[in-house]
């Protein structure tokens, strides 16, 4: 049989391999004039303070979004002979917290080389001894307390010069210097950055749900994705559903950089409904599209009638308008019908052309927000209020007795490959009717069925 039971699931991709279709959004912030730049100190601090201030915790090496320490020993070796060689080392920047303590921004793999030295052990716990150096080789296999005083008191008093950023800096600027601080390693993306400015519980309630079944096997994932992907889905939801579309003011970086900074200290309340909400519409978009949920369907054409789903590209305009309108109701008023929802669905990307041009370019403009979200709404708003009296729809699974039985479609002849691409078809969508026609069911093709539909000219 040519059906989607014939051939095996495809291999889930990594959760790193997650791509999130999404247009890139250039539009400039605007800042005030005075508020434009970023408020920095400089201090020249010796190696001994920074060591000290490690230890007591006043300088954090590893802040929620910093990779671990990567360094190998020789790397690490190679900075120290460095500082015993007065060779100059590049400016660290670290951010200033709340509480007075600092963060490391730019200079971590450094900072942690020098302080594991000192102290005599790597992150991991292996002892620190040098390796590798080409000037100074006498002091191969040698801890920093087998150094000579005079060497370790070098060390100690080395001056390194820190760029602070003031902890009252305006958020979009700050939020801007994040972006372009990571020399020589790999760019933090949008909401690593966030994940640094804007510190708080919310960052920890987007790390929670980020861990949510779900939404993992959503993304195809057993573990929330490294670079935070996740997170900035999530964060996409709440600052849609907070404001609502209606309300959406780009560019879409600053509108979710808004949402955090407004609500980074979430009283217990807001975190539980927060919580509450996003988890009940997961769950929708989970029990309705199973792993297809947020992806684009591509209808079929005459050359191959079979339609196909979009598999490891996640759309982001879609997460946008089906989580948002999910939001609005409740587990009981969308699990009957999840059937109905998910025809609907795929009729509305099979003949709505501006809908499926909304999702596809220039997807982050207020107009095509708003369009998305009212047009699908009303679609989803219909369904829910058709009389519950009797059975609204054939089941999924009678379609997919249909195809077992005969998996061929009724206009072209040839075989329907994957069940969403396949319609049930009599006198009116069946999925329209609350009734339920089985002697009158038959199985098209979405794109023959639409063909067949149109007036002939």
């Amino acid at each position: 049989m040519a059906h989607s039971n014939a051939t095996p699931a495809p291999k889930p991709p990594p959760a790193d391999d997650l791509i999130i279709e999404e247009v890139a959004d250039d539009t400039p912030f605007d800042i005030e004039p005075e508020k434009r730049r970023v408020k920095t100190e400089k201090q020249d601090l010796p190696v001994e303070t920074l060591v000290s201030w490690v230890n007591r915790g006043k300088l954090n090496l590893q802040p929620d979004f910093q990779r671990n320490f990567v360094w190998n020993s020789g790397k690490a070796s190679r900075l120290v002979e460095s500082l015993l060689l007065a060779i100059p080392i590049p400016v660290i920047y670290v951010a200033e917290e709340a509480n007075r303590t600092y963060s490391v921004v730019d200079g971590q793999q450094r900072l942690t080389s020098i302080c594991a030295f000192i102290n005599g052990a790597f992150p991991n716990g292996q002892k620190f001894k040098l390796s590798g150096l080409q000037v100074l080789k006498d002091l191969n296999r040698k801890a920093f307390t087998d150094l000579p005083v005079e060497l370790q008191e070098e060390m100690l008093n080395f001056i390194l010069r820190l760029i602070v950023i003031e902890k009252d800096s305006d958020p979009d600027v700050k939020f801007e210097v994040f972006e372009r601080l990571n020399l020589g390693a790999e760019k933090l993306n949008d909401q690593e950055v966030r994940n640094c400015v804007y510190r708080g519980n919310y960052n920890e309630l987007l790390r929670s749900l980020a861990q949510n079944e779900f939404l993992l096997r959503i993304l195809q994932s057993k573990e929330p994705h490294s670079r935070m992907a996740d997170r900035q889905l999530v964060l996409r939801f709440f600052a849609m559903w907070r404001n609502t579309p209606q309300h959406y003011k780009g560019p879409a970086k600053r509108f979710l950089n808004t949402e955090m900074e407004r609500h980074r200290q979430l009283s217990e309340a807001a975190q539980t409904e927060m919580r509450q909400v996003f988890e009940k519409s997961i769950e929708m978009a989970y029990a309705v599209f199973q792993e297809k949920a947020f992806r684009r369907y591509y209808l079929g054409n005459a050359y191959n009638p079979n339609g196909t789903w979009e598999k490891s590209r996640l759309n982001v305009a879609l997460w946008d308008t089906i989580l948002y309108t999910f939001s609005q109701y409740e587990l009981p008023q969308i699990l009957p019908i999840k059937d109905h929802i998910r025809e609907a669905f795929l009729d509305l990307l099979t003949h709505d052309k501006k809908f499926v041009e909304y999702i596809s370019t220039s997807t982050d403009r207020s107009d095509r927000i708003q369009y998305r979200a009212q047009t699908w709404g009303a679609r989803l708003a219909r369904l829910i209020d058709l009389p519950t009296g009797e059975p609204r729809t054939y089941a999924r699974d009678f379609k997919q007795r249909l195809l077992d039985q005969h998996p061929t479609c009724h206009v072209c002849w040839k075989p329907i490959e994957e069940l969403d691409d396949a319609v049930i078809a009599h006198v009116t969508d069946y999925w329209r009717e609350p009734k339920q026609i089985p002697e009158n069911a038959r199985l098209d093709h979405r794109f023959c069925h639409r063909v067949r539909q149109k007036p002939s000219s």
